[in-house]
């Protein structure tokens, strides 16, 4: 079984990415994507465990937004596109935007069981949910906005 604060604080400190722990175990991690001209663009994580929520055993939830919902989101084809994950899924939380107002944000997520899930599958999926957070955030949202 990982160790969640462990394995993030490692993985930042190798990648030089920021992370930061907040209230309640959650973490949030910005993972830097470089692209096709160099630069690089960057996208949060955030993640924290969950017990219980598998028939009892604990899972580690990972999510990261793609924009906030509003009726003009072409949900048909960000549903086709989102198919591309292998280990993570699209789905609506409710949630709070920049000033604090009650929304409901689209987010790219993933549960592995914790008990089940190895350092370098974790890792991943961490990274599966940032890369297709990002792809999705910039076809359907027009770019890094969260």
């Amino acid at each position: 079984m990982i160790d969640l604060k462990e394995v993030l604080t490692e993985y930042a400190e190798a990648k030089k990415y920021k992370l930061k722990e907040m209230d309640g175990g959650v973490f949030s991690l910005d993972i830097a994507m470089k692209l096709s001209d160099g630069s690089f663009r960057y996208q949060f994580v955030w993640a924290w465990v969950i017990p219980g929520r598998a028939k009892g055993q604990d899972c580690i939830y990972l999510n990261s937004r793609i924009g906030t919902y509003n009726p003009t989101v072409n949900l048909y084809n960000l549903m086709k596109d989102s198919g591309a994950g292998v280990y993570s899924s699209v789905t609506i939380v409710n949630d709070k935007d920049k000033q604090g107002n009650p929304c409901e944000t689209i987010v790219v997520h993933a549960s592995p069981i914790r008990e089940m899930v190895s350092k370098e599958e974790f890792l991943y999926i961490l990274w599966e949910v940032a890369e297709r957070a990002d792809i999705l955030e910039e076809r359907f949202f027009g770019g890094d906005n969260n």
